[in-house]
């Protein structure tokens, strides 16, 4: 066992007084002074989120990072039977939308979500130290909840195997500082699945039976992954172009918009058409619009969309002289150009004045405009010189970038 690092003590930053001017304090009342001064604060997920009490019913949904809110309100609103149960983060990596639902199967009509995971098991506080690793291990051994998980893996993912002898591997994640490494973690989890009585149960690196364990800090969340790529890979994206967006990322964009079954909705420079398919997805509308100055782009737009999703027009123009009449749409959905993958920053502060100017012309009064980038001083600066009100300002991470989505309202006097 290794022994912990001892960290010197830090000096003390209180007032030096002459000899004369000291006065006899008791020993308790300095104990507590420096207990105060050095008192390490705790990570703002540990502060903020309290200790689950699970059940049989609770599922994470991943999603891309910081749209795990987003993931909750498309649940809640769209799938009956299901309420928040929290929600966590794992920043760079995925949000986990945490869910009850009395029919997890149904979770898989999400469009912003990626995966879905039962969860089995649970413990807060894990000890960072090495007896967390017993603790792990018997989190796996006595988790509860494994019968309830394979049995929904089998609705969730047709095909699955749930039979007396199950090949599994463990997959897991660690955040926050710890005495052991996260493959000692992962060894410890694999003993206890290993111990279980209730199945056969084979560790095997291609193993049907997927274990995730996620530690954030002192609280592990043991689960069995219940969906496959096909949840994140949609089945319509046959064509793909540079800069083109997740469906989740899409879909939570469109989700922003507040779909109506009256909109008529643009994405105006809609690459592979993604955002145009995922609004299809959410509801009705009575037309979509797509267009791009990229030839290539176009004829991926082309491919996805194939025969479905009508009435939706896909056009080559401008995106800076739209050839639309005044108040013509009453939704703009757009990834703008970053000046990463896609334009260049001294581009885009000639181009993002002119968009802006077109958007506004285009969108009908009341209608609401879902913008993502990255230039985030240049957005300001347009939205203030075309007097665009902005409603709401999220801040995303995506494929490791950070950018914001943001939601403006044109109203008939802006």
């Amino acid at each position: 066992m290794r022994e912990p690092i001892k960290s010197k003590p830090a000096k003390s930053r209180l007032p030096i007084r002459k000899s004369a001017e000291k006065k006899k304090r008791p020993a308790a009342d300095f104990r507590q002074q420096a207990r105060e001064r050095h008192r390490v604060q705790p990570p703002a997920a540990a502060r903020i989120e309290p200790r689950l009490r699970i059940g049989p019913d609770l599922v994470i949904a991943h999603t891309q990072p910081s749209f795990e809110g987003i993931a909750i309100r498309e649940a809640v609103s769209r799938i009956a039977g299901v309420r928040e149960a929290g929600r966590r983060s794992i920043a760079d990596r995925n949000g986990m939308a945490l869910l009850t639902a009395e029919r997890p199967e149904a979770l898989t009509r999400m469009r912003c979500a990626e995966d879905l995971f039962s969860v089995v098991g649970y413990l807060r506080p894990l000890s960072a130290g090495e007896d967390g690793l017993e603790q792990a291990r018997r989190v796996a051994r006595q988790a509860p909840f494994v019968e309830t998980a394979l049995r929904r893996r089998v609705l969730v993912t047709p095909g699955s195997r749930s039979g007396q002898r199950l090949g599994f591997r463990v997959v897991v994640r660690t955040v926050g500082n710890h005495e052991y490494r996260r493959v000692d973690l992962q060894k410890a989890l694999e003993r206890g699945i290993a111990e279980r009585g209730d199945r056969r149960w084979r560790l095997d690196e291609n193993g049907e039976v997927e274990f995730w364990a996620t530690l954030l800090e002192d609280e592990l969340f043991l689960t069995i992954r219940l969906s496959d790529d096909r949840m994140r890979q949609r089945d319509y994206k046959v064509a793909h172009v540079a800069g083109s967006l997740r469906p989740s990322v899409a879909a939570a964009m469109a989700l922003l918009s507040q779909p109506a079954d009256d909109d008529v909705v643009l994405d105006p420079m809609c690459g592979a058409a993604t955002i145009l398919i995922e609004r299809a997805h959410l509801g009705r509308y009575k037309m979509l619009l797509g267009g791009d100055s990229n030839p290539e782009a176009l004829a991926a737009a082309r491919e996805n969309v194939g025969p479905r999703y009508k009435p939706i027009e896909l056009r080559s123009w401008d995106a800076t002289a739209l050839p639309l009449p005044d108040g013509a749409v009453t939704r703009i959905i757009t990834n703008l150009p970053w000046g990463r993958k896609s334009g260049a920053h001294t581009d885009n502060r000639r181009l993002y004045p002119r968009l802006l100017a077109e958007f506004r012309r285009v969108l009908a009064p009341g209608g609401l405009m879902v913008l993502m980038t990255a230039e985030s001083h240049l957005m300001r600066e347009a939205l203030e010189q075309h007097k665009i009100a902005l409603n709401s300002m999220l801040a995303v991470t995506v494929l490791g970038a950070s950018a914001w989505i943001y939601v403006c309202r044109v109203t008939a006097s802006a």
